[in-house]
């Protein structure tokens, strides 16, 4: 008796985890995390059920976009190693997708602005140009790739505001 018990917990518990099983569907474990990922006191909140809505839909269309959202709550909570792991992520999983110019332009940029790592930067930006020719991202990366590490007052071009009369 005591085995069939187990047996029937270990496949209710299995069965929970299946999406065809779930209390929610693609649609609305999406949408509830986005909504969730807009407030900032739920971001916590909107990181669970991204992950969720990953494990149980990888093959989804949204699953990149969950990827490019956890990305940037990674960005906003501070944990710039984090955001690029969630972008290289993308990219593997995902390398077709219309998120994979932005996540491989904001790993160069993390790698230089936060992380330091301006090989990886350089590297990440000449990825940019050669993989997403057409991006509008390609652009910024050719402008940005030769001053990786330069600051910015010594190749951008200021202008003066006008004074008033």
């Amino acid at each position: 008796m005591r085995i069939l018990l187990r047996t029937l917990l270990a496949l209710a518990g299995l069965c929970w985890g299946l999406a065809g099983c779930s209390d929610q569907n693609a649609d609305q474990l999406f949408s509830q995390a986005e909504a969730a990922a807009a407030d900032t006191t739920a971001l916590d909140k909107a990181v669970s059920q991204f992950n969720t809505f990953l494990e149980r839909y990888p093959q989804d269309e949204r699953a990149p976009k969950a990827l490019d959202k956890l990305a940037l709550i990674a960005q906003r909570q501070g944990d710039m190693k984090g955001a690029v792991v969630l972008y290289e992520r993308l990219l593997s999983q995902y390398p077709k997708s219309q998120h994979a110019d932005e996540a491989q332009f904001m790993i160069a940029f993390i790698c230089e602005e936060f992380l330091g790592d301006l090989d990886k930067a350089r590297q990440s930006y000449q990825r940019v140009i050669e993989q997403y020719p057409t991006s509008e991202l390609a652009l910024s990366a050719q402008h940005l790739l030769p001053n990786v590490g330069r600051p910015p007052e010594e190749w951008v071009k200021f202008q003066d505001a006008p004074r008033a009369p």
